[in-house]
């Protein structure tokens, strides 16, 4: 995703909403709105409705800023205790290959439920040496984000970042001292109103915990020791210092405050013995509950280090008729100041805790009205692309699944939204032929069951499809038959004088086959397949025989060691042009595609044939790379990699790379590829290559030619028309 520019930070405190805007200029940042509003009565507080008063709150904010809400990226927090963090030092050994490996399994040993009941991400923070990495796991329970994301969606607001509270403070504390990787321990507390947040920020490495105590607490100690109702207490702990009766409230609130001090000593001491060498040396305060008269300095003389508020910012500030006020709300804004530099891209931490799907969905409707033209498609692809594996191809029938169903639906809806926005129809007749294919339906699920089919025309060994490890090693690598579907792809094409629509379709593959070309050009194999089944009475298209494309060059892997190029004899009868893929160029960051290895498959992320962005591969059994799960490191648009928004993470070689050529501008609307590591996790299967063993990567692509309803082949509309 590209950077935003600029970006809504909103945290929904217990007491109050605070939200700033960021507008992003280079590597700075301009302050253009804030906004506090307090809660009608503290979310904690007896016989109230947290929910109910959270959407009147929210209510207000988007009453007032809904509008500018539409253009701008939003980061919403969630507190410390809600959610889940653990950091961890990962023996890498200098080679980062295996970090996602690690991270996979030690998150699996940390989060303390179910793995399929979380959404959990990680960061990974640069260090020094790569000896060990410094990386945090974060999640938190599916039932808790979806009981928020319902929540902020019936009030109409729909954020496009969840992170944590503690996570934020450290990127605004980051950003605003300008720490780096020389930079001494900093400690922030921050003493919120239901719980308190511990946050050290040293070497650019973030450490954080959090404990249930906070402003609620001593507002309790308060009510319960004077048996006065919470919202008197809670006046009287702000106000009491300068009340008669202001040593009373202090002994009320001891207790409180000892076990305050106890946790913070606590939390010090931990990480000063866990961290050789540091010394915590200065702390930061910040939270409405330091505003306690005499907190700051009570918990200053008890730890021994002089605790500075911070109330005031280095890097940011408000001018004209909202700086007095900005200036006054600073010390609680710390959160939503750090929550919209992540949405700006430039948060230290960069962990977004939004379930995939939702993302994709919330991608999927930010484009305009030219892509929502050819969404359909896309959407259709994607919802086929895990309907039918191989073992069930048989039985379609002239009804299309029901998930295909749902998916033309919505790619109608995205037609009707097309509708409205042009107008009167004067739109091109590119687009009007794209949104037309909606009308295909039967094609798609046809079309996805007849790559899967040309896959297994291969005849692959049947132990090549089950995980007895032995019984695949048994079989040598250059006699195997199993060809795998690592990316599948579909681009519109314009019609031509004939006006015939068409519809070219792309599969990446990858085999171990000696001859590969030969071999998928053989007639039992898959071009074989595609020329022998090119026109069926019972299929809503014809496949165009002389579009069948083998390639003539495949990527030759090592496995474990690297890629070349293999010069392959010509496929028989295959026609010209051969495959998009080239050679891999040494230090060529932007395009590289890692493959991965070991028991969790061949993966990496890679660039996508068209704009920026980066996906993973995918695999299981027939028709899927590799099997099993991993995660690359493909930097194709400068984000972050990883499946944390780490700066840099591999579950692959980093030696085993392949990169697309750059060649001519491709014709058509290439649909999203889907990022499977995200949205469907895979479980586990053997790996069919071992170190040493060497597969090929290429692309196969065909045409079909769309029948009209009288199962002629379709022609286009007039141009302008539909």
């Amino acid at each position: 995703m590209a950077t935003a520019k600029s970006a809504w930070g909103i945290e929904i405190g217990a007491s109050a909403l605070k939200a700033i805007r960021l507008v992003r200029e280079g590597d700075s940042v301009v302050v253009t709105d804030f906004t506090v509003i307090p809660h009608q009565q503290v979310l904690s507080a007896p016989d109230v409705d947290p929910a109910a008063m959270v959407r009147f709150t929210l209510g207000q904010f988007l009453a007032a800023n809904g509008e500018k809400l539409k253009s701008d990226r939003v980061v919403v927090s969630v507190a410390g205790r809600d959610a889940f963090a653990r950091f961890a030092k990962l023996p890498v050994g200098g080679n980062l290959k295996n970090l996602a490996k690690l991270i996979d399994f030690e998150s699996k040993q940390q989060i303390p439920f179910p793995i399929d009941q979380v959404e959990w991400d990680y960061q990974a923070f640069k260090s020094e040496d790569n000896i060990e990495v410094d990386v945090g796991i974060f999640a938190i329970t599916k039932d808790r984000i979806g009981e928020l994301l319902t929540l902020y969606r019936e009030c109409g607001l729909n954020p496009d970042v969840i992170t944590i509270a503690p996570n934020a403070v450290f990127n605004a504390v980051t950003y605003d001292l300008n720490l780096d990787l020389s930079s001494g321990p900093v400690m922030v507390v921050d003493v919120g109103t239901n719980a308190t947040d511990i946050v050290v920020a040293e070497r650019g490495i973030g450490w954080m915990r959090s404990f249930p105590l906070g402003g609620h607490s001593f507002t309790e100690a308060i009510s319960g020791g004077f048996d006065i109702p919470y919202k008197k207490a809670e006046k009287l702990k702000l106000e009491g210092a300068a009340s008669k009766h202001a040593k009373q409230v202090m002994q009320r609130m001891k207790d409180t405050f000892d076990s305050l001090i106890s946790e913070i000593r606590k939390s010090k001491d931990y990480y000063e013995s866990t961290h050789p060498g540091a010394s915590v040396d200065k702390i930061l305060g910040t939270g409405s509950t330091l505003k306690i008269p005499g907190l700051r300095k009570f918990i200053t003389q008890q730890i021994g280090v002089e605790v500075e508020r911070l109330d005031e910012f280095k890097r940011i500030q408000l001018d004209g008729d909202q700086a007095a006020d900005f200036a006054a709300n600073a010390m609680g804004l710390v959160v939503a100041y750090g929550l919209a530099l992540q949405g700006v891209g430039l948060g230290a931490i960069n962990v977004n805790l939004v379930p995939m799907a939702v993302r994709r969905e919330r991608a999927w409707m930010a484009k305009g009205k030219w892509f929502a033209a050819a969404a359909g498609l896309g959407l259709v692809i994607s919802g086929m692309l895990f309907i039918r594996p191989i073992t069930g191809r048989s039985g379609l029938g002239s009804s299309p699944p029901a998930s295909v169903e749902s998916t033309i639906s919505q790619g109608k809806a995205f037609k009707a939204q097309f509708d409205e926005l042009s107008g009167a129809g004067a739109n091109g007749g590119a687009a009007q032929n794209m949104l037309s294919l909606v009308d295909y339906r039967n094609v798609w699920p046809h079309l996805v069951n007849d790559v899967y089919t040309a896959l297994a025309a291969a005849n692959p060994q049947p132990a090549l499809l089950g995980g007895n490890v032995d019984e695949i090693k048994a079989i040598p690598v250059a006699e195997r038959r199993l060809v795998t579907l690592d990316e599948l792809g579909s681009a519109y094409v314009v019609p031509g004088a004939d006006g015939k629509r068409r519809i070219r379709v792309s599969m990446k593959v990858s085999l171990s086959h000696a001859d590969p070309g030969v071999f998928l050009n053989k007639e039992k194999s898959v071009a074989g397949w595609l020329r022998a089944n090119a026109d069926r009475a019972d299929v809503p298209y014809v496949i165009v025989a002389d579009s069948i494309k083998i390639p003539d060059d495949w990527t030759e892997i090592e496995f474990g060691k690297g890629a070349r190029q293999k010069p392959d004899a010509p496929a028989g009868g295959a026609a010209s042009g051969g495959s998009d893929f080239g050679a891999p160029a040494s230090g060529d960051a932007a395009s590289n595609a890692s493959q991965g290895q070991g028991n969790k498959g061949m993966q990496g992320r890679r660039k996508p044939p068209a704009g920026g962005g980066q996906m993973p591969g995918m695999g299981q059994g027939l028709g899927l790379s590799g099997g099993g799960e991993g995660a690359g490191d493909g930097s194709g648009d400068g984000s972050t990699g990883g499946a944390g928004g780490a700066d840099w993470s591999s579950g692959s070689d980093a030696a085993s790379k392949s990169r697309r050529k750059t060649g001519g501008a491709a014709t058509g609307a290439e649909a999203e590829s889907i990022k499977v590591l995200e949205e469907a996790r895979i479980g586990e299967a053997p790996s069919i290559y071992q170190p040493d063993d060497v597969y090929f990567v290429g692309e196969v692509t065909f045409e079909v030619e769309l029948r009209d309803s009288k199962g002629a082949p379709a022609a286009a509309p007039a141009e302008g028309t539909q």
